[in-house]
């Protein structure tokens, strides 16, 4: 008998957007710096709507009024 495991099945665009989001929210909350076109900054807020059976979020960096989206900030490694 083999104690092999099945491969686990691929992630959806929403499990995808979700880690993304949890990872934003969590960066929020702890001050966890993250890079953005190569500077790094504090996140301030993130907010979310439902698109068409979808959610859509925008993100807002210190300092910053221009709404932008998850996708284009950097996670930066830290210890926990």
């Amino acid at each position: 008998m083999s104690g092999r495991n099945p491969a686990p099945p691929p992630e959806t665009p929403a499990e995808a957007a979700y880690k993304l989001d949890r990872a934003v929210l969590r960066a929020i909350y702890t001050c966890q710096p993250v890079l953005f076109e190569g500077k790094q900054h504090h996140l301030r807020a993130m907010g979310a709507q439902v698109l068409g059976g979808c959610v859509s979020s925008v993100i807002y960096l210190m300092g910053d009024a221009t709404p932008r989206q998850p996708s284009e900030i950097t996670f930066l490694e830290h210890a926990e």
